[in-house]
């Protein structure tokens, strides 16, 4: 198996190669509403959306610190795209990791990686047993980039037919076979395609599904950490490299951008400036050193203990919510001195005001994750997904 260096010095190289059309596509995504084909393409030819399939798969194995240097730099050139990169790579990790191999045949059916969104959230449909697999009937909120994607990776509850019983099961289902709401009307990540879908008694065979929280069958350490230990790296990544997509294009353009009436001078020359710039700087680097410093000891906690405590996961979630924190409090100070072209439709200051405000939503980085890590500080118990 290669080593991590080995692995970082293929990705990054395949990044660098896709980097500038990734940048190119901004716009259309922007308009359109979802990641232009274009995109997808890029990025399967790359192979980035096999960043978390486990190497004996043929994939990275991207373990914490690879993957926060990726998505910063996906996001560096491209926000939405980096956001569907990471939707795309995490499903795509769970479901070759855990289906049978009868179901990881029908999955990969030579697509050499179709992508796959996230569905539902934390809202699972329900499933009835019947012949061969399970019908799935139920409504889904933030498809995370179903628009582009072949296969949908979502839950469904069976009731009580196992002896009263209830189980979850993670299933992976054709995109094809929902019925999707063409609903994603949003202030920011405009360009994801999250809408929200529905499934109406869909047949999902027995193969294309495993039980929520079972062992992976493949891989290494990374897939023996809990949901917040697998998902908690990307979004800190994907808002530091927004912020700084901005900030450098302010910093760059700085010496030509005049500011002031009685006395104009270059934003370059302006020392509330120098203090800003320094301190997003410093607040953008010590988001993604916490989240560095946060990942070795989580896989070492694997390695000792075959998964990790909830009090390592509530700390993830913690960390990922500071870190993303830190980087919409840089770019909303930014704002004010970026001036009047940082707050035109399109800029890059706007457009990652709008999307951070709306990456900080999500759950994993949602406000009570800090407060769950205040309890455990307490020692009081703490739900790590609370």
């Amino acid at each position: 198996m290669p080593t991590q260096e080995a692995v970082r010095n293929e990705v990054l190289a395949r990044f660098d190669g896709i980097a500038d059309g990734l940048a190119t596509d901004v716009g259309a995504a922007e308009s359109a509403g979802r990641p232009p084909d274009s995109t997808v393409e890029l990025l399967r030819s790359a192979r980035m959306l096999w960043l978390k399939v486990p190497a004996e798969l043929g994939g990275f194995e991207a373990e914490p610190a690879l993957q926060i240097e990726v998505f910063e730099r996906l996001a560096l050139a491209n926000p939405s795209a980096a956001w569907c990169t990471f939707i795309y790579a995490d499903t795509a990790g769970m479901a070759t990791s855990r289906l049978g191999d009868d179901g990881l045949a029908r999955y990969l059916d030579g697509d050499d990686g179709a992508p796959t969104a996230g569905g539902g959230g934390l809202w699972p449909g329900r499933l009835r047993r019947v012949d061969g697999g399970y019908r799935l009937t139920g409504r889904f909120r933030y498809g995370s980039g179903i628009a582009a994607a072949k296969w949908v990776h979502l839950a469904g509850v069976l009731g009580d037919e196992d002896g009263g019983r209830m189980t979850m099961r993670q299933c992976l289902v054709r995109k094809n076979d929902l019925q999707l709401d063409d609903n994603w009307d949003v202030l920011g990540m405009r360009g994801i395609g999250s809408m929200d879908f529905a499934a109406e008694d869909v047949f999902v065979p027995a193969e294309l599904t495993y039980e929520a929280q079972c062992a992976p069958l493949r891989g290494g350490r990374q897939y023996r950490t809990g949901v917040a230990g697998y998902l908690g790296y990307t979004i800190p990544a994907v808002a530091a490299g927004a912020t700084r997509r901005a900030l450098d294009e302010v910093v760059a353009g700085a010496a030509g951008s005049v500011r002031g009436y009685r006395s104009p001078e270059p934003l370059a020359d302006n020392p509330a400036f120098h203090r800003f710039v320094g301190e997003a700087d410093q607040k953008l680097k010590a988001a993604t050193a916490l989240m560095m410093a946060n990942g070795e000891p989580l896989m070492e906690a694997v390695d000792r203990q075959g998964g990790t405590a909830d009090a390592q996961e509530v700390e993830v979630r913690a960390a990922a919510a500071l870190a993303t924190n830190l980087a919409l409090e840089a770019i909303t100070g930014l704002v004010p001195l970026a001036g009047g072209s940082g707050v035109r439709t399109g800029s890059l200051v706007e457009q990652a005001l709008r999307d951070i405000g709306v990456m900080t939503t999500h759950y994993v980085v949602a406000g009570s994750a800090i407060e769950y890590y205040g309890r455990t500080l307490l020692g009081l118990p703490a739900d790590p997904l609370g």
